[in-house]
């Protein structure tokens, strides 16, 4: 969506392969975008007629893969002046034939300085990183409602699986509330893909799984009550534009993920807008740490293998002990915690969509150089 509304804005014309989730994005965005919606249609239109065949496109093919090489299945081929792989990798593990499969590019953007190492590993060298970007009219500080100032709020986002930790922080909360009854647990951790969810357990930092409601929604409020949680809050799924007003009522926010392939986004949000951010020192967030800006979980030990991945390598797995003594400092110090948010915010200057977009349109050849 950024890389087609940032081309519209530098008079290069995108054609999506796919509509935009209308419904979802921001009434201006909407509006914006609608300008390449006739080349879309064009493009469908061209595309039906070639099924089974090349469709050949004069200007450079991004094509959206993860992990495997894994994409799409489109009942036709695009080939383009240049075909470039984008990748956001959590598994480090590839096969012969997915191999041969990421050897066919031209190039393969990836999402994290540790996805170009395990490429590298497979003698893939054609690999150059771009970063993902966050929207700073958007994602910024600004004033607290004011609502929550009894409470100490730490927030958790990602969908909720044993990849992203969930299970890590859920056992530092449920100590840490034992000793401060102001803490409360705001998440988001809507999961479209519940199947994921299962396997939540398997470090033995919690019991059992989420149950499924009849709306499809996972049922947080009941799975928490079980672990023991004494307050918490399920903000549930948003639009990613109205979430920078529900983070600026945080008062720290962490991410104990086993892996991220990217530098994830939801963590470089929170940071954006000054929330002090606690960030897990393994795989993607390894871009987005320094002493200056967040608070990192150093005590990593190696994960165990889950069935939806037929790698771990690399991943990481975080103390709890040391969670919860990095939310103590947070609690205890928060001038210190302020300075790290503000110094987070200046440092995401850098990670603007638009300065993000700048790289990628130069590594494909269609910026300034």
């Amino acid at each position: 969506m950024n890389l087609a509304m940032q081309s519209l804005s530098r008079g290069l014309m995108p054609m999506m392969t796919l509509p935009p989730k209308w419904p979802t994005l921001h009434p201006f965005d909407r509006a914006f975008l609608s300008m390449a919606e006739p080349t879309r249609v064009e493009f469908e239109r061209r595309a039906a007629a070639a099924a089974g065949k090349d469709v050949a496109v004069e200007g450079p093919v991004l094509i959206s893969l993860g992990n495997q090489f894994a994409g799409t299945a489109f009942p036709y081929r695009l080939r383009g002046t240049s075909n470039v792989a984008v990748v956001v990798l959590e598994d480090s593990e590839l096969s012969e034939a997915n191999l041969e499969k990421a050897k066919s590019f031209d190039k393969i953007i990836v999402g994290s300085r540790w996805n170009q190492q395990v490429l590298l590993n497979y003698g893939l060298e054609k690999t150059v990183i771009v970063l993902q970007g966050i929207d700073p009219s958007l994602f910024h500080p600004g004033p607290k409602s004011g609502l929550w100032d009894k409470y100490f709020v730490i927030f958790s986002g990602g969908k909720l699986e044993y990849r992203k930790g969930q299970d890590i922080v859920v056992a530092a909360v449920r100590e840490f509330q034992a000793r401060h009854p102001d803490a409360l647990l705001a998440f988001a951790w809507h999961n479209a893909n519940p199947q994921t969810m299962t396997e939540i357990e398997t470090a033995g930092l919690v019991k059992g799984v989420p149950a499924l409601q009849p709306n499809g929604l996972a049922d947080f409020v009941g799975w928490l009550k079980r672990q023991g949680l004494k307050r918490f809050l399920d903000i549930g799924p948003q639009l990613n534009w109205q979430m920078g007003a529900i983070l600026r009522d945080v008062d720290v926010a962490v991410f104990a993920s086993r892996a991220e392939g990217g530098t994830d986004l939801v963590a470089m949000e929170c940071m954006a807008c000054g929330i002090p951010t606690i960030l897990s020192a393994n795989t993607g967030h390894l871009d987005l740490i320094s002493d200056e800006t967040c608070y990192a979980l150093t005590s990593q030990t190696k994960p165990r293998l889950t069935k939806f991945y037929k790698s771990v390598e690399g991943w990481g797995e975080s103390s709890v002990e040391e969670l919860v003594e990095t939310l103590e400092r947070v609690y205890r110090d928060r001038e210190e915690a302020r300075r790290r948010g503000a110094a987070a915010v200046a440092g995401m200057q850098k990670f603007s969509w638009k300065n993000r977009i700048d790289v990628l349109l130069r590594e494909i050849n269609l910026g300034p150089q």
